[in-house]
């Protein structure tokens, strides 16, 4: 994977966090749809970690 590839995920956490936050505004902090964006970014976090850690 390459810098750009991750800088893509990291992209991609940042739409997810404000699709989040404004849900949550709209519909409340324990709405299903703010927890599944909670979920998919945490999946992206852990991405990360994972390929972060066979890379070290």
């Amino acid at each position: 994977m390459t810098e750009e590839d991750l800088n893509d995920i990291y992209r991609k956490i940042e739409q997810l966090r404000q699709m989040m936050i404004q849900t949550a505004d709209q519909l409340g902090l324990n709405h299903p749809k703010v927890l599944c964006y909670s979920r998919k970014i945490d999946d992206l976090y852990n991405m990360i970690f994972r390929i972060k850690n066979t890379h070290a």
